[in-house]
């Protein structure tokens, strides 16, 4: 504390020196009790310990009155906070510009300051290589880190790989619906025909000279033959279709023809292709399906 009051004794203190001193500007004269205000907060914070704020205070008096003595105070801060090169700086400052009141003490304690920040760089530099050697240390015992993973691109897939969806068969397809087609068409003649049968069985009698029958019964037999004939065609027709369009779509429509005939014969169909054919011709009462596969 004796050194900052000898600092900042002459130059920031009042009495008989003030009053011999030449006249100052308001604004001056502001700025010096601005300064001497905050020389002493800053003088009261460094007798409490409060480094920081002491330095502040000092700074911003220094900048109001410009007086070197402030210099001295600075440094002093700077050292407490350990900042020596900084003080140094602020001691060689006060040195240089005249106004220091022993400047051979001033000279050794500077010379001390810059000791100590040879001593702190060492320090430091020591830290630092203590700190790469921990980290080299503890590279050594994880091992080196695995490289990322390389990123694979994955080929776009080829147009020509996609998978050929088979057609859908066609010639199974409507072998199938005529097939239906053909037995509703022989359960509609059945009825016909039973109908027609029933007028028939109505119009004769049993003699015993065999049947006889009345003359209006004629255009009732011919009705029974007529519907009987379309329904066993029809009926013949509608098997023999359908049967050939599931044989064909479970087998493979796309591999092999077919030819159906009715009423007619076919001829015989070549070796070297596998045709199937169904052929449905009258045969007596009845019908005959003749087939090969």
């Amino acid at each position: 504390m004796a050194s900052v009051a000898v600092a900042v004794g002459l130059a920031l203190g009042g009495g008989a020196t003030a009053s011999a001193a030449p006249q100052k500007s308001p604004e001056r004269a502001a700025a010096d009790v601005r300064a001497r205000e905050l020389f002493q907060e800053g003088d009261a914070a460094y007798a409490e310990g409060r480094y920081e704020e002491a330095h502040q205070a000092f700074v911003e008096a220094y900048e109001l009155s410009g007086r070197p003595q402030l210099l001295y105070n600075i440094a002093n801060a700077l050292e407490r906070l350990g900042r020596y090169a900084e003080a140094v700086e602020a001691l060689e400052k006060y040195l240089a510009s005249g106004k220091a009141k022993d400047p051979a003490i001033v000279q050794k304690r500077l010379a001390n300051l810059k000791k100590r920040v040879e001593e702190q760089k060492k320090a430091e530099e020591r830290a630092r290589e203590e700190e790469e050697r921990i980290r080299a240390q503890r590279a050594q015992e994880d091992g080196p880190e695995p490289p990322p993973p390389a990123k694979v691109e994955e080929p776009a897939p080829s147009p020509s790989a996609a998978p050929e969806r088979e057609p859908t068969p066609a010639l199974p397809i409507v072998l199938l619906g005529a097939g239906g087609a053909a037995l509703a068409t022989a359960g509609v003649f059945g009825v016909l025909t039973l109908s027609a049968r029933g007028d028939v069985d109505a119009g004769c009698k049993d003699v015993p000279a065999g049947r006889l029958c009345d003359r209006e019964v004629a255009a009732a037999i011919d009705r029974e033959k007529t519907f009987g004939l379309v329904t066993d065609i029809a009926l013949v027709s509608g098997l023999a279709l359908g049967g050939l369009g599931a044989y064909l779509l479970l087998a493979g429509g796309d591999r092999a023809s077919a030819k159906v005939n009715v009423g007619s014969s076919a001829r015989r169909p070549s070796t070297r292709a596998h045709i199937t054919k169904i052929e449905a011709r009258p045969a007596g009462a009845g019908f005959v399906v003749v087939g090969t596969f």
